[in-house]
């Protein structure tokens, strides 16, 4: 249908580098690399015979293993790599399975603390009456996965609304969290300044280090996931302890994952690896692939998608496939997805440079479509918390910070220059 695809590619489990075409609806900047190609091989899911051969495969055409283990690192995979190389019988270099299972073992080590301290918090925000929602973290790794030694978890993403954001934050502190980002103190004035104009703040437990993401909103654009908030229709998901965590209801978790990932332009492969294994477990992918569209994701989920077929040969509907090919701004972000997933100096998810934040800010303008979506997303990067925070102006005066923002960023960019 669209020539030769990275998922004939993949199924085939095929060692050979391919290069494609710019023009492509599944292009990439460079040659796929055998390291990447088994990475992504082991992050199929289910765990099935299939997947064990395709992981075989892949391995065969492997021969730097140094550069496979810093690619699982870099995409944050290592806890589903290890799985599914051992389910796979590969027999890995000594060097390469000691460093690849001390990885895994700290992730199921770490997933174990951060679910406990999940359903901690949870319960303490509800005992306030804050409504809250788990975002990502353990509650999607059981929903997902079914277990939570696989997923790689760095923090605790918790959602409550708006109106009680502040309140949200203090209690926090009270439980022994400190403000880290965007400012380690902050004053009554800053607080609401920052709840009006950003959409989560980061604290960092003054003992243990467990990092907890505070959200009150789930994106800087309403216009991509349109009523979801902390009153959205939950699911209750149990973890292996009998303990409960709620988060969003599977139609709306799944649109949120497509546009967080796609806000990030996908450049780990485990919150795509995510996506996937949320929607083999769901027999009605055109089911989740509509209401994203109905609640502004569409884009987002059909980018998404596409990049699961291509990458873990995901079971998707031949008309849906057609459908979400033939759209050019799909494929223009396949495109892009592909370069900051694959390009070999992509160590981080994004460069701060001022090319870097020039792609994030064209990436982000494409996830959408028409005047509203454009202009709420011009109004969503017209304020800065860094700037309400460093440069607290009365009210009346809130009108300068759009005229302030652009002065300001070059600003901050010199002197970090001067700096180093």
């Amino acid at each position: 249908m669209y020539g030769m695809t990275i998922q004939s590619h993949i199924a085939e489990g095929a060692p050979t580098v391919r290069h494609y075409s710019s023009s492509g609806p599944c292009a990439a900047s460079d040659a796929l690399a055998p390291e990447f190609l088994l990475t992504a091989a082991c992050c199929r899911w289910p765990a099935t015979e299939a997947r064990n051969v395709a992981v075989r495969n892949a391995a065969a055409g492997v021969t730097d293993w140094n550069h496979f283990l810093w690619l699982v690192r870099r995409q944050r995979v290592a806890g589903l790599v290890h799985d599914a190389l051992l389910a796979a019988g590969i027999d890995l270099p000594a060097a390469t399975a000691k460093k690849l299972g001390a990885w895994a073992a700290r992730i199921a080590r770490q997933n174990s603390v951060l679910a406990a301290e999940t359903v901690r918090l949870q319960r303490a925000l509800k005992a306030a009456d804050i409504p809250v929602l788990v975002l990502k973290g353990v509650a999607l790794a059981q929903l997902a996965y079914g277990l939570l030694r696989a997923k790689h978890a760095r923090d605790i993403d918790l959602l409550v609304p708006p109106e009680r954001a502040e309140t949200a934050m203090r209690l926090l502190e009270r439980e022994g969290y400190i403000l880290a980002s965007p400012a380690q103190h902050l004053s009554n004035r800053q607080r609401h300044s920052v709840v009006r104009y950003a959409r989560e703040v980061e604290l960092v437990h003054s003992e243990s280090h467990l990092i907890v993401e505070l959200q009150w909103r789930v994106m800087d654009n309403p216009l991509l996931l349109q009523d979801v908030d902390a009153h959205s229709a939950a699911q209750s998901v149990p973890l292996s302890d009998g303990s409960i965590v709620q988060t969003l209801g599977q139609e709306d978790l799944f649109a949120y994952l497509c546009v967080h990932g796609a806000h990030h332009a996908w450049s780990r492969l485990k919150w795509l690896a995510d996506v996937n294994a949320l929607v083999a477990n769901d027999a009605d992918v055109g089911r989740l692939y509509r209401h994203a569209q109905r609640i502004g994701a569409g884009l987002c989920a059909g980018q998404g998608l596409l990049l699961c077929q291509r990458l873990f040969a995901l079971n998707l509907p031949e008309p849906l496939v057609d459908e979400l090919g033939a759209n050019q701004r799909v494929r223009k972000l396949m495109t892009i997805a592909f370069d900051a997933m694959t390009a070999p100096h992509a160590e981080t998810e994004a460069d701060g440079g001022v090319a870097g934040v020039m792609r994030i800010v064209r990436t982000q303008f494409l996830l959408g479509q028409g005047w509203a979506f454009h202009a709420a997303q011009i109004r969503a990067m017209a304020a800065g918390p860094a700037d309400v925070i460093r440069f607290p102006l009365p009210m009346p005066l809130h009108f300068l910070y759009p005229l302030l923002r652009l002065p300001l960023w070059l600003w901050r960019r010199s002197t970090s220059a001067g700096g180093r």
